[in-house]
């Protein structure tokens, strides 16, 4: 989960407010519940903004700075039901560098489809489809081809 501003400000705003009460009951002197709670409330914004410029690059990055390949997007069929995001990044890991994975599900009951998409760095997509098509994942066959390009509906 992703913490945005404004929540880090409200939670730190409520660390200041607790840190002036808590050091100005030690009855010290007056300046030090006061720069207490402005150095809570100043770190808490500032903390969140320095992370997300340490923070590793963005998947827009990485896809551009990536030196393997180009990234590509595969559909995969005859999923069983059972798999999850995690279990089948892992299998196609060991097969190719793995981007993300997208399974779909169906909107009313949240049950998977069976099938899905996973976007993987290559330059020879026909070779991770020769290795991948027709293997057994988890007791069924899969199906993998290139996806099509979403086809807008107007």
């Amino acid at each position: 989960m992703k913490v945005g501003f404004i929540q880090c400000a409200v939670i730190s705003a409520i660390f200041a407010i607790a840190g002036y009460l808590l050091f100005s009951s030690a009855s010290l002197n007056v300046h030090v519940p006061l720069t207490v709670s402005a150095a809570l409330l100043i770190s808490g914004i500032v903390t969140p903004w320095l992370a997300s410029l340490i923070q590793s690059p963005s998947s827009s990055d990485a896809r551009a700075h990536s030196n393997d390949g180009s990234v590509e997007t595969l559909y995969v069929g005859n999923l069983p039901y059972r798999a999850n995001e995690n279990a089948v990044k892992e299998y196609f890991s060991s097969f190719i560098e793995v981007q993300s994975v997208r399974l779909m599900k169906d909107r009313k009951t949240g049950k998977r489809k069976g099938y899905g998409f996973i976007e993987v760095v290559t330059d020879d997509l026909n070779s991770v489809i020769d290795k991948t098509n027709d293997s057994i994942f988890q007791e069924r066959t899969l199906k993998v081809r290139p996806a099509k390009d979403k086809v807008e509906h107007a």
